[in-house]
């Protein structure tokens, strides 16, 4: 592709050096270049035009210039040829015009024959003809075309049903996220990562939740589980009760100790031996007589004087310590009942509510342990007392169970669960999110059950496939449709019949323009057929300069469409168009931008290619061809007339390059004044911003008040009528510093700074608070945030 030029001389072109105004940059695939009329446009299209011809123009035989190629090659004004071996160039400017159009200068109006397509053959007319049959159309209702277009009527039926399906049960899903689950705090609520449910939020769900919804399904019980953990709040720690284990089997040995301790007396009583009753009301008389009666407190005789010594040597010193013994384990035993009744203090209440079941499990447990702790404790104590009754007659212990273990148990079951309390108060937050998201994909999951979700879908898919499979069957026609258009299109190609050629530009003339009144029609026979000009059937003199412009066009166009569609060679071909559009109104500019789109742009069959043009309607139009969003791939340039014999070609600057309207471009100008520094202002703004100011507010507020019954000063009264003092500054500015011929001493100095930052921030907030739709629109237009 060609990268750069070089000038020395050139027509309007003088000592041009590439390096010294444009710096690193180069041409690119698309190259725009903008210059006003008499600039030196086509004089630069006359320098290509030298490449295509490999021979200087005429007019220019003296002239030099450089042309450096991407790939470093160097191409002169004295080495043309060179060029052809690495690509062709088709220009399209008045010299085309002037040397193939000879009918805008001959008085009968006719033009030279042209060849577009190949020799006429028999063998290639009845391959036409057999792809024209397969063709068919839909009026003749034959062939695949007319197949074609059936079938597609039938599929978008079927499709337009199906996906009539798939959208009802998308507003069933969006009205359940949106009218249930985002109101129903115990399924959704907002959080500061998650603001709301929408159906993406849903879809992710009944992803998650899969092929088996039951799954996902809750009982009474859990649902209830999971609604109190929702309504609790934050409770205080309780400490962990102690896991010491009782000693119980401690106490066991000691009470079969006591119980099997063996006492003799040193004199028994053999009444008393035999009677334990009377004995134990002996032992307890003694205490009530001894140094207090002389006689019996029962039968009143009175009491023999051997009778204490007789009752010593029975009542032994032995038996007494061990009565005591007994005594204290009595109390001992009796201290640990009450130490195991008021071991527990735990309350239900003082749980989470998740934690009831827990806690009513361990009491459960506790009780049960309990009873038979402190029942096989009563049965050690009725043994004891059954021994101190009876001191002399040595007992065993029956079987007894030992309740210590399960007693632990219990304790390490209130235990854990006053760690999953304490531990809950910490991850309480985190408990009720994952309680909510259960609960919430239980309603899901219930609710697709209820919609028959899956079945439905599968069906809808089932469905698609087929359809898609038809589609294939439909694609697969269009693309033998394609083919043969194609084929048809290459036999036409061949085919060598100049009024083929006439059709092709009228085709374009048609489609594109419609121009169904003008047409270029042969006269004459091969090999003397001649070309004229007709409108409404009969020959035309006297075509306005846009008929001949669109006339002009369309023909440069047929004559390049060959070369185009050669898919071996399109990658070297380097088109120039300069200014197509002379002369024609503004539908005719948009269908010229779009035979260019359509035969150029948008096949990308070509290397590269420039547009030149001095119509600021028809560069917005060029903005948009394909390829132009791809920065890299696109290059702005003007053509700037420096003095009466000089130009130069150099980097379009950014507003024709960024905007699509001069008003976009204005807005740009205030904004960037209203929060750029004082720097920024005084190297771009400065100078022009009364200027900007004023064109801008003209153009805005005519929009507002579309009407002629009001002057600018009126409409700008009654925009700022809540704002005088904004008014006040907006009107000094844009009448003081815009127009110099009442105020010449304003032109010696520029508008202060301050100044500038104030009125173009009280204008952009002003149309930020009147109008948010139109700022937001203007603020993306120039790639601001708003």
């Amino acid at each position: 592709m060609i990268a750069k030029i070089d000038v020395p001389h050139f027509g309007l072109f003088k000592n041009y050096a590439w390096d010294t105004v444009i710096s690193n940059e180069t041409f690119k695939k698309i190259n725009i270049i903008y210059g006003r009329n008499y600039s030196g446009k086509t004089t630069l299209s006359r320098m290509f035009k030298c490449i295509e011809d490999a021979i200087m123009h005429k007019d220019y035989l003296a002239c030099q210039f450089k042309v450096t190629l991407t790939g470093g090659q160097i191409v002169t004004h004295s080495s043309l040829q060179d060029f052809a071996q690495h690509h062709k160039i088709r220009v399209y400017n008045t010299d085309f015009v002037r040397e193939n159009l000879g009918w805008l200068h001959r008085e009968d109006g006719t033009i030279k024959p042209f060849t577009i397509l190949g020799a006429a053959n028999i063998e290639m007319e009845k391959q036409l003809d057999e792809i024209v049959e397969k063709l068919g159309a839909v009026e003749y209702n034959k062939g695949l075309i007319h197949e074609v277009a059936e079938e597609e009527a039938t599929l978008a039926d079927f499709r337009k049903k199906n996906n009539g399906k798939a959208n009802d049960m998308e507003d069933k899903l969006k009205k359940r996220a949106a009218d249930h689950i985002k109101i129903t705090d115990t399924l959704f609520i907002v959080t500061a990562t998650k603001k709301t449910y929408t159906i993406t939020d849903i879809k992710a769900e009944i992803a998650a939740i899969g092929d088996i919804p039951d799954t996902h399904l809750l009982d009474t019980e859990g649902t209830d589980i999971l609604l109190k953990l929702l309504k609790e709040a934050a409770m205080d720690d309780i400490n962990p009760l102690p896991t010491n284990k009782p000693k119980f089997a401690e106490y066991t040995s000691d009470c079969e100790k006591i119980l099997r301790q063996k006492i003799t007396p040193s004199k028994p009583i053999t009444e008393l031996i035999n009677d334990s009753l009377l004995q134990e009301w002996v032992r307890q008389g003694i205490d009530k007589h001894r140094d207090k009666r002389t006689t019996c407190g029962f039968c009143g005789n009175n009491l023999g004087s051997d009778l204490w010594d007789r009752l010593d040597q029975h009542f032994s010193k032995e038996s007494e310590e061990l009565r005591n013994k007994i005594k204290r384990k009595i109390d001992e035993l009796e201290i640990a009942k009450k130490e195991l009744n008021n071991f527990l203090t735990l309350k239900r209440e003082l749980f989470y509510g998740t934690l009831h079941g827990d806690f009513d499990s361990a009491s459960k447990q506790w009780e049960a342990a309990s009873s038979v702790y402190m029942e096989n404790i009563e049965r050690l104590i009725t043994e004891l007392k059954a021994r101190e009754k009876d001191i002399f007659k040595e007992r065993s212990l029956p079987e007894l169970t030992d309740a210590s273990e399960s007693l632990v148990n219990a304790i390490k079951a209130f235990n854990d669960a006053l760690t999953d309390h304490n531990r809950k108060t910490s991850t309480l937050s985190k408990d009720q999110e994952i309680a909510r998201k259960k609960l919430r994909l239980a309603h899901i999951a219930q609710f697709i059950i209820d919609i028959d979700y899956k079945n439905v879908m599968a069906a809808v898919e089932t469905e698609d496939n087929k359809l898609n499979l038809m589609g294939g069957a439909v694609k697969s026609k269009r693309e033998e449709i394609t083919r043969l258009q194609d084929e048809k299109r290459k036999l036409e190609a061949q085919a060598k019949d100049e009024s083929k050629g006439a059709e092709l530009v009228n085709q374009h003339l048609t489609h594109y323009f419609g121009h169904n009144e003008l047409k270029l029609v042969a006269v004459g026979e091969q090999p003397n057929i001649k070309f004229s000009i007709h409108r409404d059937g009969a020959p035309a003199n006297n075509l306005s300069e846009g008929e001949c412009s669109l006339i002009s066009f369309c023909y440069f166009m047929a004559k390049i469409e060959d070369e185009l569609k050669d898919e071996t060679e399109s990658d070297k071909l380097v088109i120039y168009i300069d200014d197509p559009i002379s002369s024609l109104d503004s539908n005719h500019i948009f269908f010229m931008f779009s035979l260019i789109e359509n035969v150029i742009a948008k096949p990308k069959k070509y290397g590269q290619l420039f547009i030149s043009t001095h119509n600021m309607e028809f560069l917005k139009y060029v903005k948009k061809l394909t390829g132009m969003k791809n920065s890299k791939n696109v290059g702005h340039f003007m053509i700037e007339r420096r003095s009466q014999s000089n130009s130069i070609l150099m980097l379009a600057p950014s507003y024709m390059k960024n905007y699509i309207t001069e008003f976009n471009y204005l807005f740009d100008q205030i904004y960037q004044c209203s929060v750029g520094d004082r720097e920024l202002i005084s190297n771009n703004y400065q100078y022009s911003f009364g200027n900007n100011m004023r064109k801008f507010l003209e153009s805005y507020t005519f929009y507002r008040y579309p009407t002629h019954n009001m002057s600018f000063e009126q409409r700008l009264l009654k925009y700022f009528e809540n704002d005088g003092v904004t008014y006040t500054l907006v009107s000094r500015v844009i009448n003081e510093y815009s127009h110099m011929e009442d105020q010449f001493d304003r032109g010696m100095q520029p508008i202060d700074m301050d100044e500038i930052t104030r009125v173009s921030s009280a204008v952009i907030e002003k149309i930020r608070t009147a109008d948010p739709d139109q700022f937001e629109a203007l603020m993306d237009s120039v790639n601001q945030v708003a």
